[in-house]
Formats: C-alpha cells, structure tokens, sequence
C-alpha cells in the first residue's frame, strides 16, 4: 500500500461536534490524501485511477448519500470494491432508526441485490455484522474488523486513591443506557467508588433526577460534553470505563480504555465486546441486566488492587492487537488474500 485516498461528504457531522469531535485531532490524516465533498468530476478522477492497483473501500451502500452516490457512479469502473461497516441498527421496533435485523434482509433483498457482484468484500464490525453480511450475500469475502484509535500523547497510570473511578463516556441517550448504570449503582453495597459520566444528551434529566432521589450526589457527577482531545486525558484518571448500550454497532471508546490502560465493562450489545475475551482486560454483561451490571461493578471495588496492578498489561495488549498500525496491517492483508487472524483475538 502506497497511498491512502479519503473522499467524504463533511469533515465531522453536527452530531459528532455535539459530541466534542475535531477532524483536526484525527491520528494519521496528515498522511492521507482527503479530499471533502468533491465535485463529481473528481470523485469520477479517484475512480479511474490505476483500477488495477486500487481497492475502493465504501462505508456501506446506502448509509449516507455522499457514499450512495459514489458507489453508484463507480458502477461503470471496472474496479475492485469493499464495504467496511457495522451492521444495521436493530433498535426495538417503532424507535427511531431502529427495525429488527429480518426487515433489513429483506429490504437488501429488493433494494441492494442487484449490487451484490459488484462487491468483492465486506470488512464488518464485529461478530453480529459478520453473521449478517454472510446471510445477505453467500458470494462475498467477509472479514471480522474492528475499529481502532490511536491515543493523542503518551500516557501515565492513574494517580493512587482510595475510591474505584468509575467512568461513562458517550451520548446520554436511550440507546446508550446511561441510566442502567445509575440503577446499578443505587444496589452496590459499598460505598467506596465514584463514578463520572462525559457527555450530554435527552437522557440527562431523567438521570439528574434519578441521582437526587436515590442521593448519589456524592457519588455521581455528570460533566457534561469534552473535546474529543481530552478523553484519553479524562480516562486515564479513572479505573473501570463502562459501557452499557442497547445498541452499538462497535463503541470505539472501549478501544480508547483499553488503551489507556482501564479495565472494561459492556454489554453483549456492544460490537467491542469482542476484545474482552482475556479476563484481565474486563467482562461482558446480558444488556438491560442492572442486577449483573451491579455484581461486575461490585466486583471491580472489590478487586480494585488487582485491576490497577494489571493496568499495563492492558496498554501493551491494546497496542499490540488494536493499534491502528496493527489494524491497518491486518487490512492490507486481507486484501492481499493472505487470510490473516484477527490480532485482536490473539
């Protein structure tokens, strides 16, 4: 691999702003050639370069516009192409965005069909996504991905106190179920933790007023949203990062936790569950189970000593399975056709 192309329709979406993300603090864009909402001329350019040494990567089909479009027009290439993504949303029925996992076969069967040979692979984010993109399409190469970040400056342990940090971040938001973590909380029988939760979102009220009336001030605090720049900062001072989605087609902070050395709760909804599989990097929880998210969270203040002390086994596990030196190598291999293991489950 001699270059790497992105072309997008916007650098960072509204909501993603919302959420304290800066395009500028993306790892490694600097060495890649971007190019932001290209006319469609130059989109046709970047489609006809060297065909023949080019693998074009979209993410998904129909998920954004921009890339919609792109796919489309590619279609009078003759080129090598992939999709790299999650699998659908599968929030209950009637939410927003969210229908069960048959009614997006079958609108694939009548819509995106007709598209299937002209895709060669599928980079899918975790195992679910995996599952799915077999089901679809029996033709297609399917490889198990993972995301992957890269921390911003280099890190050191969190400073020694009594009480478990405990930290949530991401969107307060239905699907994030930041609320499950508060009923867990208000069952633990000790006393010695606190816990932060980063973001903002339509859950905060609810949650505001669940800490008042359960008094979990001393224990709780809600910070509001942080520049994406400042997570790794934020996470380091803490010990057990916790991640209770109903739905995540991966969750990249787990990434980001690891990395810092934390120690991993989430549940069997999250894609990133998949690097849990060592027991010192942290556990897995059934989603919407406040009762076992209760005893995991028990469990860490009862074992604190032991989690800090496996604290770098961590960092050197996350740097050298999830890296995006690692993730990327992984990459080029498989379009190599050298079918490599999944480093991440090394």
């Amino acid at each position: 691999m001699d270059k790497v192309i992105i072309a997008t329709g916007e650098a960072v979406s509204e909501a993603r702003k919302n959420m304290g993300w800066e395009v500028a603090q993306v790892p490694g864009l600097n060495r890649c050639e971007v190019y932001l909402n290209p006319m469609p001329q130059t989109i046709d350019f970047l489609l006809s370069n060297r065909p023949d040494s080019s693998y074009h990567l979209f993410s998904g089909i129909r998920g954004f516009q921009f890339v919609f479009d792109a796919f489309k027009k590619s279609l009078k290439y003759n080129l090598k192409r992939g999709l790299i993504t999650e699998r659908p949303n599968t929030f209950a029925f009637g939410r927003v965005n969210g229908k069960p996992l048959w009614a997006h076969r079958i609108r694939f069967l009548l819509q995106d069909r007709r598209f299937t040979p002209y895709v060669q692979c599928v980079f899918a984010m975790g195992e679910e996504a995996v599952d799915y993109f077999h089901s679809v399409c029996k033709r297609w190469k399917v490889f198990p991905f993972a995301y992957c970040t890269d921390l911003l400056e280099s890190l050191s342990s969190s400073s020694i106190r009594c009480e478990t940090g405990l930290v949530f971040v991401g969107s307060l938001s239905w699907w994030k179920a930041p609320i499950d973590i508060l009923k867990s909380v208000a069952c633990l029988s000790s006393n010695s933790y606190h816990i932060n939760f980063i973001g903002d979102g339509p859950e905060r009220h609810k949650m505001e007023h669940f800490i008042r009336r359960h008094e979990l001030t001393k224990n709780v605090s809600l910070l509001g949203t942080k520049q994406n720049s400042e997570i790794s900062s934020i996470l380091s001072q803490h010990d057990v990062l916790i991640l209770p989605s109903i739905y995540d087609g991966w969750g990249a902070v787990v990434n980001e936790a690891l990395q810092c050395g934390l120690y991993v709760i989430c549940s069997d909804s999250c894609g990133a569950k998949e690097l849990l599989t060592d027991k010192r990097c942290g556990k897995v929880f059934q989603s919407g189970n406040d009762k076992e998210l209760s005893q995991i969270m028990q469990y860490c203040i009862e074992h604190i000593t032991e989690i800090r002390a496996n604290r770098r086994f961590r960092q050197l596990w996350a740097e050298q399975c999830i890296s995006g030196k690692v993730i990327a190598h992984y990459m080029v291999d498989c379009l190599s056709g050298k079918e490599p293991c999944q480093p991440w489950k090394r």
